[in-house]
């Protein structure tokens, strides 16, 4: 069952400010958007957050198998 459980994807929503670029380590670069889905296997993810003039972020989050849908929030918010 738990091998199972390691191949479901769960929805992962990211919402940002539609200025900062987002990539995500492992998948690849998300792009510039307010709210984008998608569909993750379990594991541990760190997404970045670069801006021309801001801080650089990074979130590491974890999805957990069967969990809910998981909110990560990357914005660049802080100035340089």
């Amino acid at each position: 069952k738990a091998m199972l459980q390691s191949r479901q994807t769960v929805q992962v929503r990211f919402e940002s400010d539609n200025e900062t670029q987002v990539i995500l380590a492992k998948v690849g670069p998300l792009g510039v958007f307010t709210q984008r889905d998608l569909d993750l296997r379990p594991g541990t993810y760190v997404a970045t957050g670069s801006r021309n003039g801001y801080r650089d972020v990074r979130k590491t989050f974890v999805v957990s198998p069967g969990s809910e849908t998981v909110l990560v929030q990357v914005r660049c918010e802080e100035t340089i």
